[in-house]
């Protein structure tokens, strides 16, 4: 997808208008291939406050149906999220191409996430003579949380193998001093 195709995707004239919840996940989720070159576009027309606050938003709704034992995971998606929201904040406008990086950084998730990484999944169907089958197969990193949390809901018993998908290095991650504050803030309420 080029820029034009992607605010139209988006449904939206230009990146100053991303502002909700579903666009920023229609741009994470997309199974289409964006150019980086667009993205780099939108989101040098974004506000890096709003975007910042819907990664969050983001990375906390698909980590919240998480099995509890894949704790891992969970930190790698945390760890991807204060990368992703530091970066966003902290774009210096001194920086002859300031949103290079984190587009790039961006970029990297979203194919990891959608398409680069395996997950094993083993779906457990209970029949009701008594007999157990099990079926084993792959997904994306995107398919294997979104099956994790509809069997949350549903009671289906799913296992879940992450560990193809942890390879993932984290190049830094920038954070004010008032993110900091904040982030503590947030772990001692919980």
């Amino acid at each position: 997808m080029n820029y034009y195709e992607l605010t139209e995707y988006l449904e939206i004239e230009n990146g100053s208008q991303l502002q909700y919840f579903e666009e920023i996940a229609d741009l994470i989720e997309s199974d289409e291939h964006i150019e980086h070159e667009a993205l780099q576009t939108l989101f040098s027309e974004v506000d890096r406050d709003i975007t910042a606050s819907l990664l969050d938003d983001y990375f906390n709704d698909i980590t919240g149906g998480l099995p509890e034992e894949h704790s891992d995971m969970f930190s790698l998606l945390d760890q991807i999220r204060m990368e992703l929201t530091g970066l966003i904040r902290n774009i210096s406008e001194d920086d002859p191409d300031p949103f290079f990086h984190f587009t790039d950084r961006f970029y990297r998730f979203r194919n990891w996430y959608v398409y680069d990484t395996e997950v094993s999944v083993l779906e457990r169907d209970a029949a009701s003579s008594g007999t157990s089958r099990e079926r084993e197969y792959v997904q994306s990193v995107r398919d294997a949380l979104a099956t994790a949390r509809a069997a949350k809901l549903s009671g289906e018993e799913y296992a879940f193998d992450f560990s193809s998908a942890l390879d993932y290095d984290i190049d830094y991650y920038a954070m004010s001093f008032s993110d900091l504050i904040e982030s503590a803030d947030d772990s001692d309420e919980e």
